[in-house]
């Protein structure tokens, strides 16, 4: 099967990390998949570097209908059984596109808690051009169950990440940053915004008992100049190791004795489930996604910290305990640990995820063998419908 994969970001996040997981799966799966996104930039280069086909055309601004014109001639010249969209403010003149050059199945990929609009443009395109959307958390889901989406019956799938084997334990961060064993170590991933709330996690290690805890901060963005202003004016710039973008995520987390997702808005957070696998300990706000992935459930103990989210004294109290349970009580960061992977293993395998994205996307599991829902220039139909596996509590 042909799929085009259509994202428009400026920098590598999270939902570029599960699209390029989910391209280069599907591609050894045997379908034909390639990356519509900026000509150039971070994104194209990390999925070169992956090995994942680009192509420098997309849809533009709300204004550029030339550029969507050029979008739907390129598509036709692609003929794609599919096209999956992953930037939401494209989405009207993405669908528009696709529809125009008669391809039979528009899905849209959210990763965040986002209401649908009330700009005519996004219920147009929902109404007219979108025939399915992939979310990762029950959460998101029941928001667009509040909303009249023009999504057909069952259009909201949940497939929650899936996240790949990592290694071991590592100390070649603490080799880099020249931290001894005996430090503990409390890592932040993401992109450097206020969504993601590492004022948060600055103001927490202020307030810790612990004054040995260091933290490490793997990502770029727009805030870390106040970040970094924010770090010395409480104190703690010596504590805080500012490690830019890094390829090497996985090794930041292996090398961390905790991580914190301190987020103020997020789905099922990649970089949250990487720490889970890795082996750190988990001190999370209770933002989407969360609860389903730590949560104490059906008879099993709870897998991580949950704190409320912009919430300084409860993110301490959730930072306290998981620093004191590497301290004084390390069989109950042992217990954490196993139940940590262990779900991993069990919910959020990649296998399983390809499996429903294929399902989702082609009417198909496996292989890339089947045919396509639906049919040219109009809404269709998914065999089968997606599990979800875990519930909220």
């Amino acid at each position: 099967m042909r799929l085009v994969i259509h994202n428009g970001s400026r920098a590598w996040g999270g939902n570029e990390k599960w699209l390029a997981l989910v391209a280069r799966g599907l591609l050894e799966r045997g379908h034909r998949v390639v990356v519509a996104c900026r000509p150039a930039g971070p994104v194209r280069e990390e999925l070169e570097r992956r090995g994942i086909p680009t192509a420098g055309v997309r849809p533009g601004g709300d204004l550029d209908l030339p550029a969507a014109f050029r979008f739907a001639r390129w598509l036709r010249s692609e003929r794609p059984d599919a096209v999956l969209l992953t930037t939401w403010n494209r989405i009207y003149w993405g669908g528009w596109a696709a529809r125009r050059a008669g391809v039979g199945r528009v899905v849209v990929r959210l990763g965040i808690v986002r209401p649908l609009p009330g700009m005519g443009k996004y219920r147009h395109a929902f109404r007219r051009y979108v025939d399915a959307m992939i979310v990762n958390s029950t959460e998101i889901e029941a928001t667009w169950h509040r909303t009249a989406s023009g999504l057909p019956p069952g259009g909201v799938h949940v497939i929650r990440n899936g996240i790949e084997a990592r290694p071991g334990r590592s100390n070649a961060l603490r080799a880099e940053l020249g931290i001894g064993a005996e430090v503990p170590l409390v890592a932040g991933v993401g992109r450097l915004t206020p969504r993601k709330g590492f004022d948060l996690l600055l103001e927490a290690l202020a307030r810790v008992p612990d004054r040995g805890a260091r933290v490490a901060i793997a990502g770029a963005g727009e805030a870390e100049g106040e970040l970094r202003a924010l770090a010395d004016a409480l104190g703690v710039a010596d504590r805080v190791h500012w490690l830019g973008f890094r390829h090497d995520v996985d090794a930041v987390l292996a090398g961390s004795d905790i991580f914190v997702l301190s987020s103020r808005n997020e789905g099922m957070a990649n970089a949250m489930l990487e720490a889970m696998a890795a082996g750190a300990l988990v001190v999370a706000t209770e933002v989407a996604g969360v609860r389903e992935a730590l949560g104490a459930r059906e008879g099993r103990p709870a897998a991580g910290w949950i704190v409320r989210p912009d919430d300084v004294a409860s993110l301490t109290s959730g930072l306290t305990a998981a620093l004191d349970a590497i301290r004084t009580a390390p069989a109950v960061a042992d217990a954490m640990r196993a139940e940590a992977r262990a779900r991993i293993t069990e919910w959020f395998g990649v296998g399983r995820m390809l499996d429903e994205v294929e399902r989702v996307l082609f009417g198909v599991a496996g292989s890339g063998a089947g045919g396509v829902g639906g049919h040219a220039g109009g809404r269709g139909a998914v065999g089968g419908s997606t599990a979800h596996g875990v519930a909220a509590v």
